[in-house]
């Protein structure tokens, strides 16, 4: 079993010099340094290896066989820290790294999503992981620091070490088939829903959980009769005349055929926030959040 090394990078790039100029004097010029500590760093190197690097003649200078093994895998090394040092630089200025990014399903549409593909597109080196998680989900891998940020709707009130953001404004519109009755309503009250059925995400992956908590306190529980994993089910079924939902309105931007929208008669805020705690922010993480207020 070898014996560990603890080299100073130093001597490794006063031995290249060396190396590659076969010369202490050009060498030490090379290195903006005199020539007699420049031999005195090489003998020490020589002598924390136990062999010898350089033959040294009156006139000349040339490399034992350990020398020039020496010098391959000391300029792969010297070359192999530049380049980490260099990674975690641009990671210091928020050029690379990776985000851990918690979502609602919901959040993906609308204004968010041009932005966050213009953050992508500019930072290729930072890796945004997204992760589709309920709120309280988020919250949870949040305080266990496996997520760097969650964004989810209505985030006013949170743990006293973590920063809400708001990122946009937004409602919840009733997604009906176009030849529904209440189609013809400007504004639907939400107490005209209590006998409707409901088509619905998971709770685990959207605002449902959020969106039965205001039923209830509007005096009903809403009858769900289909559950689905995507979004763009829930409005085909919609658009089958199979129910009805309540969706965030970044969804009526676009043409979902044989579906209307109608905002309700009072507004149930479907804000977005980013939630993250600040003093373990990343600086990729706070340049995506500058990202995202703007």
């Amino acid at each position: 079993m070898g014996r560990d090394h603890r080299i100073d990078l130093k001597l490794l790039r006063y031995f290249v010099a060396v190396a590659e100029e076969l010369h202490f004097g050009r060498a030490a010029a090379r290195l903006n340094m005199s020539q007699p500590p420049l031999s005195i760093h090489i003998k020490e190197l020589e002598q924390q290896l136990g062999t010898l690097l350089f033959v040294r003649h009156s006139r000349s200078v040339a490399l034992t066989h350990a020398g020039k093994v020496l010098m391959e895998e000391a300029r792969r090394l010297i070359a192999s820290t530049n380049q980490a040092l260099a990674r975690v630089e641009k990671i210091g200025r928020g050029e690379a790294g990776r985000i851990e990014l918690g979502v609602v399903g919901t959040a993906m549409w609308g204004r968010m999503r041009p932005v966050m593909h213009r953050f992508i597109k500019e930072n290729p080196n930072v890796e945004v992981m997204f992760r589709e998680k309920s709120p309280g989900l988020q919250m949870a891998l949040l305080e266990r620091r496996e997520l760097d940020a969650g964004i989810w709707r209505m985030a006013t009130f949170v743990p006293e070490h973590f920063t809400s953001l708001r990122l946009h404004e937004a409602a919840f519109l009733v997604a009906m088939p176009e030849e529904h009755p209440l189609a013809a309503c400007d504004r639907v009250p939400l107490d005209a829903l209590r006998n409707e059925y409901f088509v619905t995400l998971p709770s685990v992956h959207s605002d449902w959980a959020f969106l039965q908590i205001i039923c209830q306190q509007a005096g009903f529980t809403p009858m769900i009769v289909r559950e689905v994993v995507e979004p763009q089910t829930v409005l085909a079924m919609i658009s089958m005349g199979i129910g009805i939902t309540l969706m965030a309105d970044s969804y009526a931007q676009m043409n979902w055929p044989g579906v209307v929208f109608r905002p309700l008669a009072v507004r149930i805020p479907a804000d977005l926030y980013i939630v993250y705690e600040h003093q373990q922010a990343t600086p990729a993480l706070i340049k995506l959040v500058e990202t995202l207020i703007q």
